[in-house]
């Protein structure tokens, strides 16, 4: 089954690849200054350090963010948007970077959307379900042509007759696709020999509180003590907002074959 993502990367490196094969190590305090920038004068409160495999899997209430000098990312429900478009100015104020790239899946949709920002300046975006084309902005990139070209077919649930009007291909994979050109890896499972280990890779979980809040030391015991399990508990005090999202729609996991 074709896994859940929703992760910014900004990037500042020539080789961002090659970096993430060093396994940097996560400079939490770096790590929550940056995913501070998202919410004014709310406070964040580390509860947990964990993978961004897991992080990306969690979906729930907490932001996640890692900090590698010149490489960083963030993972929460903001940026699980069908229009990466709209994200433009947003992620310019975040952190002013040479690329920054942007990956959402939703399995229970078929969804995948990948989005790249040279400099402030949106190259591409696209976001599509298998039948409905939501976003196309941008001239395509070269690792995009196989799919395109029908070299990586759509498939089906056994006994699910073929769409006439589908895309000629799982628009999950040309997501997760983008992530692993950009930075060497993909979500889904198995990974190619050449990727990198998503489970390799240290983030940190920010709960959001509001901006009166004072951390004490069972925030930091917390922080301690607690891992990336403790870290999905849904409490409507640490929801980031999600206000424009379309609701979740089920049932096309049943019809759309994984990849």
């Amino acid at each position: 089954m074709s896994a859940r993502a929703v992760t910014l990367w900004f990037i500042d490196l020539d080789d961002p690849v090659a970096f993430l094969r060093t396994e940097p190590a996560n400079d939490v305090g770096a790590a929550q200054a940056l995913a501070g920038a998202l919410f004014g004068d709310r406070v964040l409160v580390p509860v947990a350090d964990t993978d961004l495999a897991s992080a990306a899997a969690a979906g729930g209430p907490h932001i996640y963010a890692g900090h590698y000098g010149g490489l960083a990312i963030l993972s929460c429900s903001l940026f699980a948007t069908t229009e990466p478009s709209a994200l433009t100015r947003t992620i310019a104020s975040i952190r002013p970077s040479a690329a920054a790239t942007l990956l959402h899946t939703d399995p229970e949709r078929s969804l995948g959307v990948f989005a790249r920002w040279e400099n402030g300046t949106l190259k591409r975006a696209f976001a599509a379900e298998p039948v409905t084309i939501i976003e196309d902005e941008g001239v395509p990139y070269p690792f995009e042509r196989p799919f395109w070209a029908g070299e990586r077919p759509l498939r089906y649930a056994e006994g699910v007759a073929p769409e006439p009007m589908a895309l000629p291909f799982h628009p999950q994979e040309i997501a997760e696709q983008s992530n692993r050109e950009w930075l060497g890896f993909r979500f889904t499972r198995p990974l190619a020999d050449t990727d990198l280990d998503p489970t390799r890779i240290p983030v940190t979980a920010f709960a959001i509180h509001p901006a009166d809040y004072v951390p004490g030391d069972e925030d930091r015991t917390r922080h301690e003590g607690v891992g990336a399990e403790g870290t999905t508990e849904d409490t409507a005090e640490n929801e980031p907002p999600a206000e424009g999202q379309p609701p979740r729609r089920r049932g096309r996991i049943a019809r759309y074959f994984g990849f």
